[in-house]
């Protein structure tokens, strides 16, 4: 098949990309298919028009003007992704995010009568709308009630809709009017790792005490690695690691609550112990996990982390880590507690301590628990035994 994926916003810094969509992508490309992924970099202006292939998937960003509004901006990079899909003549395109600039171009192909009757396939991640990203994020009132008619319609027009939670598929199938009923071209499809990452893992394995060294490493290190958003619930690693006073803590991340996080660390009186970094090239941040004693991730209970599909945990588990993460939404799906990681109950701190504390007190239990995420992550939730079910929806799409 001539696949064309949409993409919501650029390659890097959010992760959507790069663990969601290449992944599926790459996984494609090796059965076979041609896979193009059109990207609109709004958030990273330095790769506009920029292309290049990965693992036989062809990456196309569009191009930023010169326009001088947020509206205009999606509006130009919606017409690029719709135009430039068109020319491929795919088989099938699959719309990541039924909000944005992706869900923006789908609109625009569903008006043209030449791609009217294309196979549209879209990809639902998140929790987007009310009671979601739509009540965090400080979006203009104007472009909440178009976010919220945005994520309605795309979820009601596509034909087939792949969902990266259980909690997401119970939500588009109430949007679309079948809760509770059959399918109805809705879809699981959990996160899973890059097959290149296997390779990468290995190389920074074989050189771990040598990167510990290299990184000035001699305490006991918690590891988090991701975006810190704004609604983020990393005080509950703070106040946990304010008791672990051996221990450092190392948070690579970007986001709009960074600021907050490091007001929260402050108060905590752990800044000293804390090493910063920001976004960082993935083979680099590997060696940074594999080289950590644990990983960690708290959550609350909310709708927006029982919605999430986290990257960050599928990273922890490739990577072979000792982890805490919290008892909330696919967590639970990737992990089985006590046998590939600990599952705290959400926003418990006084659990969260306790399981860090368990890890660090004990070094052997730790490593099994790393060596079965590491192993589950692959069996269970590897792309070579999983792509069939993609190739199924796009063939019915």
């Amino acid at each position: 098949m001539n696949i064309v994926h949409l993409a919501p916003f650029a390659f890097s810094p959010k992760a959507t990309v790069s663990a969601r969509i290449l992944p599926m992508a790459t996984a494609l490309a090796r059965r076979g298919h041609r896979v193009t992924v059109l990207i609109p970099p709004y958030d990273n202006p330095a790769d506009t028009g920029k292309t290049w292939e990965r693992e036989g998937v062809q990456v196309e960003n569009a191009r930023l003007g010169n326009e001088k509004s947020g509206v205009g901006v999606y509006l130009s990079l919606a017409n690029q992704l719709a135009r430039r899909a068109r020319q491929l003549q795919p088989d099938v395109i699959h719309i990541f995010k039924p909000v944005g600039v992706a869900a923006l171009a789908m609109w625009l192909l569903k008006r043209q009568p030449a791609t009217r009757d294309l196979k549209l396939i879209l990809d639902n991640d998140d929790w987007e709308g009310r009671g979601g990203w739509l009540d965090v994020n400080p979006y203009p009132p104007a472009q909440k009630l178009f976010m919220q008619w945005q994520e309605r319609w795309a979820l009601r027009a596509a034909s087939q809709i792949t969902c990266a939670s259980e909690v997401l598929v119970e939500r588009t199938r109430q949007f679309r009017g079948t809760r509770g009923r059959s399918a109805n071209g809705v879809y699981l499809l959990p996160n899973g790792p890059d097959e290149a990452l296997r390779a990468q893992v290995a190389q920074a394995q074989a050189k771990r005490e040598a990167l510990r060294t290299q990184f000035g490493w001699r305490q006991p290190v918690a590891i988090y690695a991701g975006t810190v958003p704004r609604n983020h619930d990393l005080d509950i690693a703070a106040c946990a690691i304010r008791r672990l006073p051996d221990m450092r803590w190392v948070i690579i991340a970007t986001g709009d609550g960074v600021t907050s996080l490091r007001q929260v660390i402050a108060s905590a009186g752990i800044a000293h112990r804390v090493e910063w970094h920001g976004f960082m090239p993935h083979a680099q941040l590997v060696e940074r996990l594999v080289a950590a004693d644990i990983a960690i991730y708290p959550y609350r209970d909310t709708n927006i982390n029982r919605a999430k599909c986290s990257g960050k945990v599928m990273d922890y588990m490739a990577c072979g880590k000792p982890m805490v993460v919290s008892d909330v939404g696919m967590n639970r799906v990737y992990l089985e507690h006590a046998r590939s990681g600990l599952l705290t109950p959400p926003g418990d701190t006084e659990a969260f301590y306790a399981a860090m504390k368990c890890l660090l007190d004990d070094p052997a239990f730790a490593d099994r628990l790393g060596g079965a995420a590491q192993q589950r992550i692959w069996t269970q939730f590897g792309w070579a035994g999983r792509i069939g079910l993609l190739e199924r929806i796009y063939a019915a799409g």
